[in-house]
């Protein structure tokens, strides 16, 4: 018994000490890619860890309108075996958050997802695309408001660009952190052209804020 408990402890402290190896790694390649996506626009001031999966890179932006702003990665947690499964299981993504305090608060609350479905006629039915007709459908929204204000145009265009950065939430708060912005994480790797769009939606979604408002 002694000898088991033994032998479970050594692959434990293995396991853990070799995936937690392997995300410092992994946080190496993606600063790197931080700083590709954001090459001219942000420079690197520190990189701190919050966890063994967790890091917070803080970011100065040449953009006047940025304030206090940082990039939260959330890597997969393969330091432990139970996180790390579990996260397979629910198909979890390693994801960026970009957060940011903006010149002036917005004047109001916000939050977009990015959700895409598919639907059928008939479940199980198999799709021919020589018989089938696809219809694509644009982006609608969803407001609690009672009126409607031209000026809220131009906040929903700069929504709908981010589409084509692959953002997965966008969030306008009142408080700090006035934008929060968070895509997969492999979207930022150099092949993907999404990341070099990153910062110029970012400007664009900070700028539709200062000018709009509810």
């Amino acid at each position: 018994m002694l000898l088991a408990i033994s032998a479970g402890i050594i692959v434990v402290t293995g396991w853990y000490v070799a995936f937690a190896r392997y995300n410092r790694r992994r946080a190496a390649q993606v600063l790197l890619w931080i700083r590709t996506a954001f090459s001219g626009h942000a420079q690197v001031l520190g990189v701190h860890w919050s966890s063994s999966s967790r890091f917070h890179v803080r970011l100065r932006l040449v953009h006047g309108v940025f304030q206090h702003s940082s990039i939260v990665v959330r890597l997969l947690p393969r330091e432990f075996f139970i996180n790390w499964m579990l996260s397979r299981v629910r198909k979890q993504q390693e994801l960026a958050t970009f957060e940011t305090d903006l010149d002036s608060a917005p004047a109001f609350n916000l939050e977009v997802h990015n959700q895409r479905w598919c639907g059928r006629s008939r479940r199980g039915s198999q799709l021919d695309p020589k018989r089938g007709v696809v219809e694509n459908f644009g982006p609608f929204v969803l407001t609690t408001r009672n009126d409607w204000q031209r000026e809220i145009t131009s906040m929903i265009d700069a929504l709908v660009a981010s589409r084509d950065s692959d953002f997965l939430s966008v969030t306008f708060r009142r408080t700090s952190p006035h934008l929060s912005a968070t895509v997969a994480l492999d979207s930022l790797a150099p092949q993907n052209t999404s990341g070099n769009k990153v910062f110029h939606v970012l400007r664009e979604l900070a700028d539709c804020a200062g000018a709009t408002h509810f």
